[in-house]
């Protein structure tokens, strides 16, 4: 032992954590005076490379004279099992300390702010902390000195793709609900010639993401340069963002949102204009559904956040335009990938005009009257001809081809196998339709994950129903799964029929 260093034997442990990770024998972390999720240096001697990994303890993995390094560690350092590594205690970050002033709830800096994104970034922070911050933010929430700060932050932390056309122009969905509107948005505005480079997700808690969708036809794993070649010369992409590195640290903070479905407002604007500004968006609709048991649950809500939106945005000289959409009824009547994808190809195909082609063409509309490309109240007009004449379903093929080919019509999308028909116990006429119920049901039965697992709609609200008359059917790519879904269903099916008497009293 030299000072606070000691030397310890490294001893390989084939386990991949994402962040720099140690573990020490008990004994050892007591010479050193730390406890777990401290920190420790580890430093090869013979490459001089050295790097800062936060240490669980153990009386059993390793030895009193080894240090157990994951992956991640062992690739940094490049060393070899037994290899003779400097060990020694080092300080928390000092975002810890800024993370401890966002729990008492005081505001942070632009400084403190980059601090704890360059931290996360670098994978300095434990799980622990990181939880604490966004519960922190959760709670306490962001001013606009913040969001603006966390937006910048998340910008400049990742990649940008530079377009030498314009104007660019995007859509965004705070999400919540079904239906795959972007997918046909997308080849509607690029149908106009305006250039719009969307980067989507895939499924956190609903039955599909665009990216998941979207996969179902073409490949979404595009590179920084394909999507900057196919946005200029076809008019759009309809790709995976997570590939990307454009805004690295916010795919960290989704994760550690996931768990106990944290969705503060700021955190939301952050990330959503971060992306945005980072392919270089000038013009950005924001769809914010709004409905018991969303993200939103009333306008009130709704407006704060819209008003949020346009101001964030304005201070990075982008335009925004946000509008309310209906969130208390589904978006079509697909749930899971290979469904809303078909859904989405036969609205281009001209084959039905529902929910989702309606909304699709009022988005589309809301953003040619903020680029100039319509008058005001006749945006909508302009998306709908397009649609209507075969353009955009011609650019839709455009651009699957350009990203890989899979499938170019909707009657080639195949389904799960496996299916079950779900049926009304009563008659009378549909009042209620639960989205999150229903998303529940076909995640159960395999969606996302399943391209072809999901629930597929055989009503609308309004419709009558009569006794033993078919609500929906659900699709599953093994019994097991159809099983596990059909017993939720019998369950609750989410749907229901308008009563006179709301409640009996005795």
């Amino acid at each position: 032992m030299d000072g606070f260093t000691i030397r310890l034997q490294a001893k390989k442990l084939a386990i991949r954590a994402g962040r720099p990770i140690a573990i020490l024998h008990e004994d050892v972390a007591r010479q050193l005076g730390i406890f777990p999720l401290d920190r420790i240096e580890i430093k090869n001697p013979k490459t001089k490379k050295k790097i800062v990994a936060i240490i669980d303890v153990t009386d059993s993995m390793v030895s009193s004279s080894e240090v157990g390094l994951f992956e991640d560690v062992i690739k940094k350092l490049k060393v070899q099992e037994g290899s003779s590594l400097q060990v020694r205690a080092v300080e928390r970050p000092k975002s810890v300390e800024y993370i401890k002033k966002k729990i008492l709830g005081e505001a942070l800096t632009e400084k403190e702010i980059k601090t704890i994104v360059k931290d996360l970034d670098e994978n300095k922070l434990s799980d622990v902390e990181a939880g604490a911050f966004m519960s922190a933010v959760y709670i306490r929430g962001y001013n606009m000195q913040e969001t603006v700060a966390m937006t910048k932050a998340l910008i400049e932390n990742g990649k940008r793709i530079k377009f030498d056309v314009s104007p660019v122009v995007d859509k965004h969905s705070i999400g919540g609900i079904n239906g795959r509107a972007t997918m046909v948005i997308v080849p509607i505005v690029a149908a106009a010639k305006l250039y719009i480079p969307k980067t989507s997700s895939r499924s956190i808690t609903s039955a599909a993401g665009t990216a998941d969708a979207m996969e179902v036809l073409a490949n979404v794993c595009l590179m920084p340069e394909e999507i900057k070649e196919i946005t200029e010369s076809i008019g759009g992409v309809i790709c995976w963002g997570g590939a990307l590195n454009l805004a690295p640290v916010d795919e960290k903070i989704i994760k550690v949102e996931y768990p106990l479905s944290l969705n503060p407002q700021g955190q939301i604007i952050a990330s959503v204009l971060a992306k945005k500004a980072a392919v270089g968006s000038k013009y950005v609709v924001v769809d914010i559904p709004v409905g018991p048991g969303l993200k939103i649950e009333n306008n009130e809500q709704g407006e704060q956040l819209a008003e949020k939106f346009i101001a964030v945005g304005r201070r990075l000289g982008m335009r925004i335009e946000a509008v309310l959409t209906d969130g208390t009824q589904p978006s079509g009547p697909a749930f899971g990938p290979a469904l809303e994808a078909r859904h989405a190809m036969q609205i281009l195909e001209r084959k039905c005009f529902d929910s989702l082609a309606q909304k699709s063409c009022e988005l589309a509309g809301v953003l040619f009257e903020l680029v100039g490309k319509a008058d005001r109240g006749k945006g909508f007009a302009l998306a709908k001809k397009l649609l209507k004449t075969g353009k955009a379903l011609k650019k839709m093929r455009q651009i699957i081809k350009a990203q890989g080919a899979k499938i170019l019509s909707s009657k080639r999308i195949e389904l799960a196998p496996y299916t079950e028909q779900v049926f009304a116990s009563d008659e009378g006429e549909i009042a209620r339709i639960n989205v999150r119920r229903l998303i529940n049901i076909a995640r159960i039965a395999g969606a996302s994950y399943d391209k072809g697992a999901g629930v597929l709609l055989n009503v609308e609200i309004g419709d009558d129903v009569g006794k033993g008359g078919l609500l929906y059917t659900i699709f599953a790519e093994n019994k097991r799964k159809l099983m596990l879904a059909s017993r939720e269903a019998k369950r609750n099916s989410g749907i229901e029929l308008g009563k006179i008497i709301l409640k009996k009293i005795s």
